[in-house]
């Protein structure tokens, strides 16, 4: 049974269609199984049992990160590897944010918890922040990139020509969460956060770039072949004066949406919506997010000066397009899992592969050949590698298979004579091809065009390598 809109109450969920129809969660139904799990997780407190993470299992077997026993619980270390992939998803958060004119900042870690505004802030926060107490003073270690941005704002004129401003900012941020709740990529409590906020002139303008930002999220989640769900958290009279706004998103993602209606007054935001991944196990896990601040500009005294000579707060939009960076990686390496409960290899997309090229030489007779290739692939802004170990080739491709490297050239007499190399794909389950050097190199930059590029962070000889065990 639907529900009226005057029947909606503070605190409570519902789940509004694209057609405008309310429901109670309790009492709406679909087939579809990963919306039915955020609803029951987030309106119905359903607890489920669910196995570890196989991005956890990845994460260990591939080198990417490890946990950090001489630290807090929910610190990793990252690897070689690791470290790569991050500064690649570094990158490429930093392109998005750019095309759409994002100002990169650098601030502080650190804030003064006797200053108002920022105590004021961090209450809201509650008791899952990290304090530092070095004598007198107590600071909080921001959880997101809202203090320094908002310090910085405060500090400099700004005219409504300014308007709307962008600036972004990777945040080294910290979040106390509980300790049963850390886990892998998916919870921990340092993490890197590509936090954008947007200063707009007014409501209506917030609104409008809400939307573009909105937009922007799903168009990220269809690049890499994931949907989200997603969780509507809305101010009673936001929603009540903004009804149609809301639908036009729902109709957006053409699909059912969780409401969570808050009662007015109660936060500084207006609108804030969470977009929820899906792992291999159906299991919900908010990543993206973006939220309307109608709150923050007066607390921190950030002001503008408008057309009309009349000093303003901006409204402000906090977004985290792709969430935190841990949180990105996880969904590639859950989605690798996918791939695996398919039959299919598992692998991350070719432009985060650490190594994405490695060739083979049947014997130490063709190493000089090889690394005549490598050099080629090299120049042409390929992260490519040889095993030049002594060790049977069948080995050498096993191992290369365990890195999940997306191309294994074999280099022996026939490649040689032939002028041809012989391609194992792994996107193809392994096949072998024949290609030409020129054809390799146009297959895998047609795979990565649009992404950013980094060499390798370790030797291109696999031999020279320390191994992580």
């Amino acid at each position: 049974m639907s529900v009226e809109f005057d029947e909606l109450v503070p605190g409570e969920f519902y789940v509004l269609t694209p057609e405008g129809k309310l429901y109670y969660p309790e009492e709406f139904k679909s087939d579809d199984k990963n919306l039915m799990n955020l609803i029951e997780k987030e309106a119905l407190g359903v607890k489920k049992s669910y196995p570890k993470s196989p991005h956890i299992d990845y994460m260990r077997r591939l080198h990417i990160a490890e946990t950090e026993p001489l630290s807090d619980a929910g610190h990793l270390t990252f690897l070689p590897k690791g470290t790569l992939i991050m500064d690649l998803l570094m990158d490429y958060a930093l392109d998005v944010v750019r095309r759409i004119g994002g100002l990169p900042v650098k601030t502080s870690i650190m804030y003064d918890l006797n200053i108002p505004a920022i105590s004021e802030h961090a209450k809201l926060f509650g008791q899952r922040m990290y304090k530092v107490k070095p004598v007198k003073r107590e600071f909080v270690l921001r959880y997101a990139a809202c203090f320094g941005q908002f310090a910085m704002l405060k500090r400099h004129y700004l005219s409504a020509k300014d308007l709307p401003l962008k600036l972004f900012e990777i945040a080294d941020s910290y979040r106390y969460e509980q300790r049963g709740e850390v886990s892998g990529l998916a919870r921990i409590r340092r993490f890197y956060m590509p936090d954008l906020h947007i200063l707009t002139k007014d409501l209506e303008e917030a609104k409008d770039e809400f939307f573009k930002i909105f937009k922007l999220i799903f168009d990220e989640a269809h690049k890499f072949g994931w949907t989200y769900y997603n969780l509507y958290n809305i101010v009673e009279d936001f929603l009540v004066d903004h009804f149609n706004y809301i639908l036009k998103l729902v109709k957006y993602e053409n699909k059912p949406v969780l409401i969570h209606v808050v009662e007015s007054g109660k936060y500084y935001w207006k609108i804030n919506i969470e977009f929820h991944y899906m792992d291999s196990q159906g299991r919900p896990l908010e990543t993206a997010t973006v939220q309307i601040d109608v709150g923050n500009s007066k607390r921190f005294d950030i002001k503008y000066h408008g057309e009309d000579g009349v000093v303003k707060y901006p409204v402000i939009l906090h977004t985290a397009i792709h969430g935190s960076l841990e949180r990105f990686l996880y969904e590639f390496l859950e989605e690798a899992a996918k791939m695996e409960r398919t039959g299919k290899k598992p692998m991350l997309p070719v432009w985060l592969s650490p190594t994405q090229v490695r060739i083979i030489p049947v014997s130490a007779n063709y190493l000089d050949y090889a690394y005549n290739i490598l050099m080629m692939l090299r120049d042409s802004n390929i992260r490519v590698d040889i095993d030049d170990r002594d060790l049977t080739l069948a080995k050498k491709i096993r191992n290369a298979e365990k890195e999940w490297i997306p191309y294994i050239v074999v280099v022996g007499e026939k490649e040689v004579k032939g002028n041809t190399l012989s391609v194992r794909v792994r996107s193809e389950g392994g096949r072998e091809r024949k290609m030409t050097l020129s054809e390799l190199i146009e297959h895998v930059k047609t795979e990565v065009k649009g992404f950013p590029f980094r060499g390798l962070y370790y030797s291109e000889f696999v031999s020279k390598r320390p191994e992580f065990v």
